[in-house]
């Protein structure tokens, strides 16, 4: 059974064992979340995809690590002014593994 769910202003495909990564969130490692926010359930014969049906769906995770994501640079330069600004920002993420998808 795959389903597509929201969290974090993002939406992922997922089936039961992937792991993903999430915005940051206050759980801990090891802990166990719910996300409620299902857009779309599949398996082999169907596909549901309305949102009625879809209220009482549950995707149900373990938070496995938290992370650094890659490094970037922000670099700002104005032309003939003698401004040019260098920031770097590094995002925080959770690894989750989808531990079962429930109708």
């Amino acid at each position: 059974m795959e389903a597509v769910v929201r969290t974090g202003g993002k939406q992922y495909f997922v089936q039961k064992g992937d792991l993903i990564e999430t915005e940051l969130t206050q759980d801990e490692i090891g802990s166990e979340i719910v996300f409620d926010d299902v857009l779309l359930l599949s398996d082999s014969k169907s596909m549901v995809s309305d949102p009625k049906v879809l209220k009482s769906a549950k995707v149900k995770a373990k938070v496995v690590s938290h992370i650094k994501g890659k490094k970037i640079k922000v670099f700002k330069f104005r032309r003939r002014q003698n401004s040019k600004t260098l920031n770097g920002h590094r995002q925080k993420y959770q690894v989750v593994e989808i531990i079962s998808i429930n109708k």
